[in-house]
């Protein structure tokens, strides 16, 4: 038997990490949990199994013993009795580094073996499985030391628990640099020499021999071949397919636990080099072929396990950096390489990727301060300390609480930095961080370097392969199997499904539009017709109703990162119906026509845009999902603009409704009838919905130039909306006409009055580092004439300003109400009532001065002197002026035959009347005879609505001479004059009740 290097174990142990960590005094006590042991037999067993499977000659080749199949499988066996959440054989084989010394040297050695490689295999997808759910769960649990309120065994436990879960992750990240560090993958990483005749070529043949032969992972995918040029296959050739296709997915699933920045890093250059090795070891090729034939009977077992090797392979990837890889590498050797300068267009699009940190190093070496700072900041790192090189730790105390930080930080960062670094986290407060997680992707905040760039090219390449051949046969099968609800998926499969098209989604939109903006370059892009490619297999009903279904469902159950990737996934899908509604291709044209009537305009419609709006909350999603909102609502209200303006060209007035239409002309009239602007003023207008994208305006900095832009274009829209005055009455308005409290139409724009947007508007204006950018030219320009119309509308109504301080509860109320200087419905109705009576005084005035001048003229013929009956006087009578168009003397001589008959037959009625005896006769002949001359010796004075007859001297005199008569004690009487109507025809016009007011002139006199 070879010498073999037996690892050093004690014999009964629970299985260690790695690496050894350092436990305090409470931690070495901690309970011993069964699970994590392993048996001593089995350790021996193992130690058996390792140290006969083979070793390495002197020349480095590892050689395996005759039964060395029989040996894996008994390692196999072992394997599977391994807990599967606390894996104590596992990590007792990662302490004794068997992967690396002794399987993947093996199946180096044996790559010709089937047996021995497929045995091989099946122990590496057990080893690099993913974590449980309870390990996961373990290695983010946050341990209460200090508080004194948990058990110490309980907290001892905790801690054993998340040591393992950590122990698990670290070993599952070595597995993961094995395999992408093996020596046979070097040649994937090398970069091309060039040929010369002054130096040997042996790298160069090494190269080329190393990929002709194929790395580690080209071992483990030829096991494909054969299977996959079968129809007729057997069990075993499907484990076969299983195997790789598990090991490829485990490979890809591998994240670590817990995420400094330096691990982060390292991740991230891991996961590019594992990108770059998929490529060049002919796996990404492999994955298409059998995207493109899953919807066959034979393939169609492998559909969701593609879909989470995908999942993968795209998680933590950036479609903008992935789409304008392939633009970077056509245009470097045409453009850089001639003219060693970049275009325009390439140096836009830099621009557009390093958005805030290009604008911040170029106005920082643009200033002579920022130079001045730099320095200072030098000189404070040069001299922090005389022995700053040898680091050290300090006990640093701060408000009761220790803890030991590096020597070098502590002295070099400011002393409040680094107390509140080592503060224990406190509850975030949702006012002042509306906003959680971070606000940039993993891939644009890190420098992918060369390997990046490799990477980012290959799964560009790899994007158009699957969208071409996969994307529509991967689509179905998925779809179907969320149409059936399968009972082979898992909780995680439709978050995943999410993500895969939200990726393909953007990276295509992407990718278009580096196309025609790369026109000239490319013969190809002006050829295309089609706008959505296959990406229209996702773009029916079914996949809208399921994403907006899974909104509601991700909100109930407070799944926010869930809810975040559905959201972006409708704001793609949206984009993508908004470019088939403008493509030249009918069909196209006629499908998103049918969406958007399924979506906005139907009886229940699916839209949950405005439910989304509502459900928002500050501290509780991140900046990306509200970007994600803002462009939602954007994209709804170009797609609703420009489909009511085309419905109006589309219609004209002679165009009958009634008669039997197409689809496509009934869904024109569909959304013709719908009311867009009530829609928006219920549904998108709210002190809520201004919070929000206030929120979002406040990280202009940070902010992606669209996003701005459309922020200002619905504060804009806010701004121009007319306020539909709804049921109030226009005769009012017509009636005040010019008057201050005249309606006047009034718009949104009020709701803008608050504290928040002032601040942020004031944050933007003295802001210097903006000025001058062309990207924040529109925001600079709104926020100047939003302010000077805000002092316009103060100089009308100083109460703005206290205004702003609240928020009103009915935004279109208070908007009138501020508009409109607080003159509500009922204080209008009061100043036109006011209105009518002073315009009907003034119009009665003028008819009674009509009949006073007419009266001297008038004859006794037109007149009537009749008598009420009691409180009468002689001077006091009522004269009214008969109608026009009544025959005069037809109706006088009824009077006065009536009265004389009246007055000579019946003395008792008259007694009755008047409440007197023989009076009647006196009087009524004095009025007789003075009824001529009554104008002629009397003067007239007009006051009001009153006229009053004042007698002259003569005839008061011969009056006052005269016996009085015998009436009440009032002393006075009261004749009327009666203007009969047009309406009444009775003769007993005196009786008679007309239907317009009757104008009285009442003559007093003294007696």
């Amino acid at each position: 038997m070879p010498d073999t290097k037996q690892p050093q174990s004690s014999p009964t142990s629970v299985a260690a990490a790695p690496s050894q960590r350092k436990l305090s005094k409470t931690a070495r006590k901690s309970p011993i949990i069964p699970e994590m042991t392993v048996d001593k037999r089995i350790i021996d067993e193992l130690l058996l199994v390792c140290s006969v499977i083979g070793s390495s000659d002197p020349n480095g080749k590892f050689v395996p013993v005759t039964d060395c199949l029989a040996w894996l499988q008994d390692l196999q066996r072992a394997l599977r009795r391994d807990n599967d959440a606390y894996r104590p054989i596992a990590l007792l084989l990662g302490q004794w580094n068997v992967v690396k010394t002794k399987l993947l040297p093996l199946v180096m050695s044996c790559r010709y073996d089937r047996g021995v490689v497929l045995t091989v295999l099946k122990i590496l997808v057990i080893l690099t499985k993913p974590l449980s759910d309870s390990a996961k769960r373990a290695g983010r649990q946050t341990i209460d030391v200090k508080s004194g309120k948990v058990d110490e065994s309980v907290i001892q436990e905790q801690i054993k628990l998340r040591e393992n879960a950590i122990a698990q992750s670290d070993l599952l990240m070595d597995y993961k640099r094995m395999i992408v560090e093996h020596p046979s993958h070097r040649y994937a990483f090398r970069q091309p020499i060039k040929p010369s005749k002054s130096r040997h070529n042996e790298d160069a043949n090494d190269t080329t021999e190393l990929e002709r032969e194929g790395g580690l992972l080209s071992i483990f995918t030829s096991l494909l071949a054969e299977p996959l040029s079968t129809t007729n296959r057997t069990a075993s050739d499907h484990l076969q397919i299983e195997l790789v296709l598990h090991f490829v997915r485990n490979i890809l699933s591998i994240q670590p636990m817990t995420w400094c920045t330096e691990g982060r890093r390292e991740n991230h250059k891991l996961s590019g080099e594992l990108v770059v090795l998929l490529e060049k070891e002919m796996v990404l090729k492999v994955l298409v072929c059998v995207g493109q034939e899953v919807e066959k009977r034979e393939n169609e077992g492998y559909n969701l396990l593609l879909m989470e090797i995908l999942s993968c392979l795209l998680k933590g990837q950036d479609p903008s950096d992935v789409a304008e890889s392939s633009v970077l590498s056509t245009k470097q050797p045409s453009t850089i390489n001639a003219t060693n300068k970049p275009t325009a267009k390439m140096t836009a699009s830099k621009e557009k990727a390093s958005r805030t940190i290009v604008a911040t190093k170029t106005t920082a070496s643009t200033s002579l301060r920022s130079h001045l700072q730099s320095e200072r900041e030098k000189l404070t790192l040069q001299a922090p300390s005389r022995h700053s090189h040898f680091g050290g730790t300090l006990l640093v105390s701060s408000q009761g609480k220790k803890g030991y930080v590096s020597a070098t930080d502590y002295l070099t960062k400011p002393s409040s930095a680094l107390t509140s670094r080592h503060q224990p986290p406190r509850r975030k407060n949702k006012k002042t961080e509306v906003f959680i997680g971070s606000t940039k992707s993993i891939s644009s905040s890190l420098d992918c370097g060369p390997i990046g760039h490799k990477a980012k090219s290959a799964l560009n390449s790899f994007c158009h392969k699957f969208v071409k051949q996969c994307y529509g046969p991967a689509m179905k099968s998925w779809k179907n199997e969320f149409r059936r609800d399968s009972n082979r998926l898992e909780d995680g499969d439709r978050t995943m499904f999410f993500q895969i098209v939200w990726f393909f989604h953007r990276w295509w939109r992407l990718s278009q539009d580096n196309l025609s903006s790369a026109k000239e370059m490319s013969s190809e892009s002006s050829n295309v017709k089609s706008i959505a490619h296959n990406l229209i297999f996702t773009m029916d009903v079914f996949m809208f109703n399921l994403v907006l279904n899974s909104t509601d469902e991700y909100y109930e159950h407070k799944k926010h990162t869930e809810l975040a990737q559905t959201v972006a996934l409708y704001g793609e899908m949206l984009r993508l119906l908004e470019a088939m509604y403008n493509s030249s291709d009918a069909t196209e044209r006629m499908m998103a026509l049918g969406l958007m009537d399924r979506i906005f305009y139907a009886a229940e419609p699916l839209d949950r845009l405005p439910r989304l709006l509502s459900r928002w909350s500050a501290g509780m999603f991140g900046r990306e999902y509200l970007v994600d909102l803002v462009e939602c609502c954007h994209v709804v209200w170009k797609l609703l603009d420009g489909n009511a303006e085309r419905c109006v060209a589309f219609f004209s007035d002679d165009t009958d409704k009634n008669r039997p239409k197409d689809a496509v002309e009934r869904m024109n009239i569909t959304a013709s009838e719908f009311d867009k602007e009530t829609y928006f003023a219920r549904k998108f207008v709210s002190n809520h919905i201004v919070f929000m994208y206030t929120q979002l305006l406040s990280q202009y900095a940070s902010n992606e130039p669209h996003v701005n832009r459309h922020v200002v274009a619905y504060f804009i829209r806010i701004c121009k909306f007319n306020i539909k005055l709804g049921d109030v009455d226009h005769e009012y308005d017509r009636a005040l006409e010019k008057n201050d409290l005249a309606t006047k139409q009034s718009t949104f724009e009020p709701i803008l009055y608050n504290i928040g947007v002032f601040t942020v508007l004031e944050n933007i204006l003295n802001d210097a580092a903006i000025r001058g950018k062309e990207e924040f030219s529109a925001l600079l320009m709104f926020a100047s004439s939003f302010m000077k119309r805000f002092a316009r509308a103060t100089a009308v109504n100083p109460m703005l300003f206290v205004e702003a301080l609240f928020r009103h509860p009915i935004p279109h109320r208070f908007c009138e109400l501020t508009t409109n200087l607080y003159v509500n419905e009922e204080l209008r109705m009061i100043a036109v009532r006011d209105l009518l009576v002073e315009d009907q005084k003034r119009y009665e005035q003028a008819k009674v001065y009509d009949v006073a001048v007419e009266t001297p003229w008038c004859d006794d013929a037109d007149d009537e002197v009749e008598f009420d009956g009691k409180d009468m006087d002689e001077n006091d009578f009522v004269a009214k002026k008969k109608s026009k168009h009544r025959k005069k003397h037809t109706s006088l001589s009824s009077i006065e035959s009536n009265s004389d008959d009246k007055h000579a037959t019946d003395n008792k009625e008259e007694e009755a009347e008047f409440n007197g005896s023989d009076v009647t006769g006196p009087i009524a002949a004095s009025e007789k005879e003075n009824d001529g001359d009554v104008y002629e010796d009397s003067g007239i004075d007009v006051e009001g609505n009153y006229v009053t007859v004042i007698p002259t001297e003569p005839r008061r005199l011969e009056r006052n001479q005269s016996p009085p008569p015998t009436l009440n004690a009032s002393g006075k009487k009261r004749i009327r004059k009666t203007l009969p109507t047009l309406e009444d025809d009775s003769e007993d016009e005196d009786f008679s009740c007309p239907t317009k007011v009757l104008r009285r002139v009442i003559f007093e006199d003294d007696e």
